[in-house]
């Protein structure tokens, strides 16, 4: 009869045969023997350690490499368990020097509580009935050192009668465990599925703790630190972004700014609104690529310029040109994309050009909804690419959308899906732009918990009595490079 257990990655030696050694007391070449406690060979008088108490036999006392002291000097806690109770069968020297010394023979309930707290006692049910291991990970544990983490494995100890060695008699029935607390009640004879211990293939757990402290530790160190960058890069990002709005007399604006959330670092997302000569008022949205302190110092850079193009009264083409140096200037690998919109109250004309963002939405005051489809530039800091002024003549009451792809973009789904659902928003959205702004951050399913970083900037003109057939219209004369 032989009882084995196989830790996963531990390379066990086998046993040397019968006569390799000369007798059991007499080891041969290299080979390490450790004299049983209960070998005669022991000094008279010593007493048995702890670990020799193993009442089911699951550890041969009389092996020439006797398991229970190879475990024994394994660092890690190890602790074999028996029977459907998972009665305690031997606790080696690190799990005892962890939990204190533990009393074989009761059920693990009571003998090792500690796993209870862990929740180690359902998977070791699972053990014996399914005959294969169970594992938790980074579970903490209140030692008598302190606080340590493991990654707890419950393997299946086996008999297998197979592997008795040639010309050994046949197995004995194991006898029923002797408690070592004389309060301690026989243990059941067990019913369903799991059978009686010498019957059952699956009769014992080993349960294996290898310390993952340092990692651990080490990983909650590396979360501080990037939680302590993402607030870094938020703050700058806020700091970057308009503090507050400038709101034209026949033109009413809002904007908003969410961040991705814990697991999401901070993009390069901005907006602005910007007075220019003439009444006029330039809109901006721009999305850096790439996430962290670094696309929110770009993003800063490009906003303080466009600011700066805006009040040289360029068209809209012109001004993405001459980001679109800058741009490479600062980062020849960051790009970004970008819309750029003048209103003109006097014209009632709305001059915009794109820089590979995403397409502009107006809601007219019909509720018709118009994306805007025409072509678009490169993004910026590709360089060399030829930019396009477009113009659109719009109708009082007319409300208008640019919005960063955070808004619409989603992992699982086509880009084109979350565009339609935004058109299909703005369609029934009404109110003040700041009303439509948190609309359409609910309607998108954007919460403090989004993967990205969103910015939403709506305008709206202010309604006014207008004849049927003043429709916003793409005017067909067109600027380019």
């Amino acid at each position: 009869m032989r009882w084995s257990a196989r830790l996963t990655g531990a390379p066990w030696r086998a046993t040397p045969p019968p006569g390799a050694g000369g007798d059991r007391g007499t080891p041969s070449g290299d080979a390490v023997v450790v004299p049983s406690p209960r070998d005669p060979t022991n000094h008279p008088g010593q007493p048995d350690p702890p670990d020799a108490l193993d009442p089911t036999g699951v550890l041969d006392p009389h092996r020439p490499q006797d398991l229970r002291e190879v475990l024994n000097r394994i660092p890690a806690p190890v602790a074999v368990t028996y029977g459907p109770l998972h009665q305690l069968g031997y606790a080696n020297r690190a799990y005892r020097e962890l939990f204190g010394e533990r009393p074989t023979g009761l059920p693990a309930c009571d003998a090792l509580p500690e796993l209870g707290t862990l929740g180690v006692l359902p998977l070791m049910d699972q053990v014996i009935r399914g005959g294969s291991p169970r594992s938790v990970k980074a579970r903490c544990i209140l030692g008598l050192t302190g606080n340590r983490y493991y990654n707890v494995s419950c393997v299946p100890l086996t008999r297998d009668a197979t592997h008795a060695e040639p010309g050994a008699p046949a197995p004995a029935p194991v006898p029923p465990p002797a408690t070592a607390t004389p309060a301690a009640p026989p243990s059941p004879a067990p019913s369903g599925p799991v059978g009686p211990v010498g019957d059952d293939p699956t009769s014992g757990v080993l349960i294996f703790a290898a310390e993952v402290t340092d990692q651990v530790l080490a990983a909650a160190r590396l979360r501080e630190s990037e939680r302590r960058q993402r607030e870094a890069a938020v703050t700058l990002q806020r700091s970057l972004l308009p503090q507050k709005l400038d709101q034209p007399a026949d033109l009413r604006v809002a904007a908003t700014y969410q961040p991705g959330g814990a697991e999401a670092a901070v993009g390069g997302d901005w907006y602005d609104v910007i007075a220019i000569d003439g009444g006029r008022t330039a809109l901006v949205i721009g999305d850096v690529m790439g996430r962290g302190l670094r696309a929110a110092a770009v993003m800063g850079q490009l906003r303080t310029a466009v600011r700066a193009y805006a009040r040289l009264d360029l068209p809209p083409h012109k001004v993405m040109s001459l980001l679109d140096g800058l741009a490479m200037e600062i980062d020849a690998n960051q790009i970004a994309t970008c819309t750029y919109a003048v209103w003109d109250p006097h014209r009632r004309t709305l001059g915009y050009a794109s820089a590979g963002h995403l397409p502009m939405l107006l809601r007219c005051p019909d509720g018709t909804v118009l994306r805007s489809e025409e072509q678009n530039g490169p993004p910026l800091g590709t360089g060399g690419g030829v930019h396009i002024s477009h113009t659109l003549r719009l109708l009082p009451g007319t409300t208008g959308v640019l919005y960063t792809d955070g808004l619409v973009e989603r992992r699982d789904e086509d880009i084109d899906q979350g565009l339609d659902l935004l058109a299909r928003t703005l369609a029934g959205a009404v109110g003040a732009p700041d009303v439509i702004c948190s609309r359409l951050l609910r309607a998108m399913g954007v919460t403090s918990e989004h993967d990205d970083d969103v910015a939403v900037l709506a305008f709206q003109l202010p309604a006014e009595e207008a004849s049927p057939e003043r429709m916003p219209a793409l005017d067909p004369a067109t600027q380019e490079v």
